[in-house]
């Protein structure tokens, strides 16, 4: 058995990209069957506000004093390679917002069994359809598009369920030395982040795959 911790945040179109290409380096890979995957929650901008603001050029521009032609050079390789994902992304039109509590709706998501079409909602919701995932009425009507029950997650939004989880894995993710996102971190060991390949992904199974075959060992992640 695999474990596979992935840090991730929803306002992130690399973060995005790596799903996809996670989930193509598993579908290539033999032992599939056996990989157990965490995906853990990670924030980029805590203090970001739960209201739309600034669009993300203005962030870049302001934060890390890129010009405008640098910004547009970027935008166009992240829509370009969203396109070869088969994802689309607006970075040029997105306006930064705290994800706090869609990570929260991915955990109660996770536990009801409808993980994966919830944080695939969310990605599409923010970076394709333009939505403020910080709203609770949006995170309530895509949490009904995955068949969860609205007093359950509208319950949860006013309270703080799954908060002290969500801040558990951005701790743990500072003790495994993750600093960006995406990350990909295998029974412990191997870890790549960033805008990783899904070759380059399915080459670290395979390699931890054997590795674990010739000791025979069921390491913790």
């Amino acid at each position: 058995m695999l474990r596979v911790h992935i840090w991730s945040d929803f306002v992130c179109p690399w973060c995005y990209l790596g799903k996809r290409r996670w989930e193509k380096a598993l579908a290539g890979f033999a032992h599939a069957r056996d990989v157990e995957v965490a995906w853990r929650a990670f924030e980029l901008r805590k203090d970001q506000p739960s209201v739309p603001g600034r669009r993300l050029a203005d962030l870049m521009i302001t934060n890390y004093g890129m010009q405008p032609a640098e910004i547009d050079e970027v935008f166009d390789r992240i829509r370009g390679l969203g396109a070869q994902e088969g994802i689309t992304l607006h970075p040029e039109q997105v306006r930064p917002v705290n994800s706090f509590d869609a990570h929260r709706l991915s955990r109660l998501a996770a536990d009801a069994g409808a993980g994966e079409p919830v944080m695939d909602a969310l990605f599409r919701a923010y970076h394709a359809e333009l939505r403020n995932i910080a709203d609770h009425g949006v995170l309530r009507d895509l949490a009904a598009e995955a068949g969860l029950p609205d007093g359950e997650v509208a319950a949860m939004l006013r309270g703080d369920r799954y908060a002290e989880t969500v801040r558990a894995q951005e701790a743990a993710a500072r003790t495994a030395g993750v600093t960006s996102v995406p990350s990909f971190v295998i029974d412990g060991q191997q870890a790549r982040h960033g805008a990783v390949e899904a070759d380059d992904l399915l080459t670290m199974l395979n390699e931890e795959w054997e590795k674990n075959s010739r000791t025979g060992s069921d390491r913790p992640a």
